[in-house]
């Protein structure tokens, strides 16, 4: 739905009637701080853009990153205690998950309400003012060959190395720990704007970690060969390559802000088991199968059957139930295959060789 300009819209103090061609004005938003939002679009090509204004129509901005320092000071009161909680309990997992999602949701409520393209530029500010200045970016192709401590990073090259190694499974994610090398499976799958995330956590060593794989937006299974970026909260470093590398955190805030019901699967989420692979289950198949009334042991021995090491006339092989399954089959036991082989059952010569002549 079109809004239109607000007929006393202004800028620097003159009044604007227009925009450039193929531009529209779509929808106004109550922002925070007393900001409001104008979000546009273009019709062809669909690039989006927002405007920010004060509650009189006065533009301020054409991106919350070139707000002037009173209203920039004024959005980051605004938005800050909220984003901090939200930042240290889900995105660096460093304090315990919050009671109530709930109230930590409603007190976001000024940044959910917006559309997502004003969302990542108020979630933008928060993060430069509050943590680009310590972010490290690192290129994977700057990992030393060998196994030293990387200068802006406290985790050995060669786990690195191994993290840029994963492939996306969805929800069987998995990855080896860069911290304490363990095998790990993703807690979240997480579809974000660039691409789709997944958040891991080493218990023992108390760290959250992620991978994101580069995608388009709403697809939510990325290429498989593709390399995924590593952001890691704990030294704020950031591995990988491209344009929107600096921009992965923000991405992932956005996510989490977008769906509070990350909290209760955080709070059921379960560490990796190799039983939930099929390992070690093997044996629950005995305990499955349905017990099978066979002669005992003693009927063999009275008719001449005697026990011996080999294992399919032991007493286990006929107590089992695959052995059970056989005979129900119509399967001949061993001693009723040397008395009687079947018709077509190749006999050694006394050369000692297989005999494959015809009879």
């Amino acid at each position: 739905m079109k809004t239109g300009l607000p007929a006393s819209l202004r800028r620097d103090g003159h009044p604007l009637k227009r925009l450039y061609p193929g531009w529209l004005a779509v929808a106004r938003y109550r922002g925070p701080a007393g900001l409001d939002v104008l979000t546009l679009q273009h019709e062809k090509t669909g690039q989006e853009a927002c405007w920010w204004l004060t509650p009189d129509d006065e533009i301020l901005a054409c991106h919350a990153l070139a707000l002037d320092s009173e209203w920039n000071g004024e959005v980051l009161s605004a938005i800050g205690p909220a984003l901090q909680q939200l930042s240290a309990a889900l995105l660096s997992g460093e304090s315990p998950l919050p009671e109530d999602s709930d109230a930590l949701h409603e007190a976001l409520i000024s940044l959910t309400s917006l559309p997502s393209i004003a969302q990542l530029q108020l979630l933008g500010l928060w993060f430069q003012a509050t943590t680009s200045s310590s972010l490290h970016l690192l290129s994977p192709s700057s990992l030393m060959q060998e196994d030293d401590i990387q200068p802006d990073t406290s985790l050995p090259p060669r786990r690195l190395r191994s993290l840029l190694d994963t492939r996306p499974s969805g929800p069987h994610t998995l990855t080896s720990s860069p911290f304490s090398g363990r095998i790990l499976r993703t807690e979240l799958t997480m579809p974000t704007e660039k691409g789709v995330a997944c958040r891991f956590s080493d218990e023992e060593a108390g760290q959250t970690f992620y991978l994101l794989w580069y995608s388009s937006t709403g697809q939510t299974t990325p290429p498989k060969d593709q390399t995924p970026v590593v952001y890691y909260p704990g030294d704020q470093l950031l591995l990988g390559d491209g344009p929107f590398v600096p921009l992965v955190p923000v991405f992932l805030l956005s996510w989490f802000i977008s769906n509070p019901h990350c909290v209760e699967e955080l709070k059921h989420a379960h560490p990796f088991r190799l039983e939930d692979y099929g390992v070690g289950r093997a044996s629950a198949l005995w305990e499955e199968m349905a017990p099978v009334t066979l002669p005992s042991i003693e009927k063999h021995e009275e008719t001449g059957q005697t026990r011996t090491s080999f294992p399919f006339s032991s007493e286990i092989w006929v107590r089992s139930s695959f052995f059970g399954a056989g005979q129900a089959a119509g399967l001949p036991d061993r001693e009723r295959w040397k008395k009687s082989p079947p018709p077509n059952h190749e006999e050694k010569t006394d050369a000692g060789h297989e005999n494959h002549d015809e009879p």
